[in-house]
């Protein structure tokens, strides 16, 4: 056994070495290593702090019962967004019905929450504008601005997420980035 400091020296596939022959502690590594960025993109694609931490949560539990599946040829940063990024075009699927009705609701307590506290600063605004005109976007455009600005991934990290070529992110990144310039321009 490996004392608890040893772990994090280790790289992410000795440590799913370890976890996926019971290591436990391994496993914990694994996820405190990348809990962070797998709860960033999935907050950017849920935009709702519950069901993100409930997304990355689900996208971590499928890491570690498939533990045993992952190629070491791949990135396991890569292979953990990919797993956390399919749950979340999961939760949008299945939420997709309800989307009108909630957004009603939200967009009330936003508003409410807004004019409750009235000292809310200009960059604030911002974000909130930057944020719902990202949610505007097609999911082909959200999710590989989400992958690149939050997740933090590079080109080919993210075309190896979403299986696609490296100029597809490019082209998908320059169109996102248009549409959102676009969006922000006309005032959302």
């Amino acid at each position: 056994m490996l004392i608890g400091q040893d772990r994090n020296q280790l790289d992410d596939s000795e440590l799913v070495s370890l976890a996926s022959g019971g290591d436990t502690r391994a496993f914990e590594t694994l996820l405190e290593r990348h809990r962070g960025r797998v709860l960033r993109i999935c907050l950017r694609m849920l935009g709702n702090r519950i069901e993100a931490e409930e997304a990355a949560q689900d996208s971590f539990v499928k890491v570690y019962y498939h533990l045993r599946d992952y190629d070491q040829s791949r990135s396991f940063a890569v292979w953990s967004a990919s797993i956390a990024l399919n749950e979340c075009r999961d939760k949008l699927r299945k939420r997709s019905r309800l989307v009108r009705i909630f957004r009603g609701i939200e967009e009330a307590d936003r508003a409410q929450a807004q004019t409750e506290t009235n000292d809310t600063d200009d960059s604030q605004e911002k974000l909130s504008a930057v944020e719902k005109a990202i949610a505007q976007l097609p999911d082909q455009l959200r999710e590989v601005i989400t992958l690149k600005a939050y997740g933090e991934h590079s080109y080919e990290e993210i075309a190896k997420i979403l299986n696609v070529r490296v100029g597809t992110v490019m082209s998908r990144l320059f169109r996102a980035r248009q549409k959102l310039t676009d969006i922000m321009n006309r005032g959302i």
